[in-house]
């Protein structure tokens, strides 16, 4: 009897130590190596040095975009935006097919692109990038096209994918692009984040999803076929975990799959230099996330939204399943001087909440901000950020931030 009592508390002993040694619960920041990568870790809180930041405050400066006058700051709506080293704002209009440039202060300067074909032109722009060279990538989906354009809007270069390819796109100053590869069969879709050369050629893969291909969609009006087909598009869609990618100046990329809270940091070339990992705990999917991602999806989504009946409406919403969980986090955007900001939370129009990273890849704040975050850029201790209002109509808002 005494030396199962030994025995079961030398046992629970090396448990504890066990527990201690191979870090399941970290109450301090770490840097350790893997492969020899440093591997910076994380607890479920902040864990500021004494002499780093423990906080980040916001302050709008202004905002570019208006619902009525000068039609050179109305907008469509859906646009997305780059910002160059002088603090110049490039506004990518895909309803105007139009990129529009505004100064540092939110001026209007000049306007360039158009509907078409042809060089200079654009039938479905997607996303804009500036690339540290000092142009403007201009990147097309339907048409698989991006073109290269001065600071004044002068076309530089027009090319296509040779290969199928999905956004997010990237382009870099070596003439290399970061995309998403789709290759498609009866049986199943392989989506291959990577990246690739000017031929749409892989140089390095980042990450692969591998899904079953959907059916095909119902024939006839079967009201209740066509609900449970969209109720699971749209299944798919909520609160998915997916790949989020990043670009600082110096073309780091900052990569990660949101099933777990991992970063990693590569070079342009694609080889790694380090990883940032956290224990902060997934969040959960409550009542408001699932009311904010109908009210916002659906009649985005759903071009006959408007005319549908409201049984068929109420039908989608119902058969929708959501997951228990959110994504570790929503969105990447490098800062100044190394820092990292990490959107952790605030889809679908709802207010951020954010975690900074330090140079080291220590996490130093986490932060409930009062405004939504859709796309982010930091440059010269500047946030630009999209707003959009009740009725979905898009702006530019620019902060200023500063770390104290």
């Amino acid at each position: 009897m005494m030396r199962s009592k030994v025995v079961s508390v030398v046992f629970s002993l090396v448990v504890i130590l066990s527990a201690f040694v191979h870090g399941d619960k970290h109450t301090e920041f770490r840097i350790l190596e893997e492969n020899g990568i440093p591997v910076a870790m994380n607890p479920d809180h902040p864990v500021p040095l004494p002499d780093s930041p423990k906080d980040i405050v916001f302050t709008e400066e202004f905002q570019i975009g208006s619902l009525e006058g000068d039609p050179n700051y109305i907008f469509g709506e859906f646009i997305s935006f780059a910002v160059d080293d002088d603090g110049n704002v490039y506004v990518l209009d895909w309803r105007g097919k139009t990129v529009r440039k505004f100064d540092q202060s939110g001026k209007f300067l000049l306007l360039f692109g158009g509907v078409g074909q042809g060089p200079g032109e654009f039938s479905d722009p997607q996303e804009i990038r500036y690339l540290p060279s000092g142009h403007v990538m201009i990147f097309e989906g339907e048409s698989q096209r991006y073109s290269c354009f001065t600071k004044e809007g002068k076309v530089v270069r027009t090319a296509r994918f040779h290969k199928l390819m999905f956004p997010p796109y990237f382009g870099l100053t070596n003439g290399n692009l970061i995309a998403m590869n789709v290759q498609r069969d009866p049986e199943q879709t392989v989506y291959v984040m990577g990246l690739f050369d000017e031929k749409s050629d892989l140089i390095k893969p980042l990450h692969q999803i591998e899904r079953k291909s959907d059916p095909p969609w119902p024939r006839g009006n079967d009201p209740d076929s066509r609900a449970k087909r969209y109720a699971e598009t749209f299944s798919r869609v909520a609160f998915r975990q997916e790949s989020v990618l990043a670009l600082d100046e110096q073309e780091n990329i900052y990569f990660a799959f949101t099933d777990k809270y991992e970063i990693k940091i590569l070079d342009r070339n694609g080889e790694q230099k380090k990883i940032i990992r956290s224990e902060l705990p997934f969040l959960l999917v409550e009542k408001k996330d699932r009311q904010a991602f109908l009210e916002y999806h659906l009649p985005r989504d759903i071009s006959t939204w408007g005319t549908m009946d409201e049984a068929l409406k109420n039908k989608i919403k119902s058969l929708i399943k959501f997951p228990e969980k959110k994504a570790a986090f929503l969105s990447l955007i490098p800062m100044d001087n190394k820092y990292l900001m990490v959107v952790r939370d605030g889809s679908y129009g709802q207010n951020a909440l954010i975690d900074i990273f330090d140079p080291s890849g220590g996490l130093i704040i986490e932060k409930k901000l009062s405004f939504a975050i859709k796309g982010g850029i930091c440059k010269d201790h500047r946030f630009y950020t999209i707003h959009e209002d009740e009725d979905g109509n898009q702006f530019i808002k620019c902060f200023s931030y500063k770390l104290l």
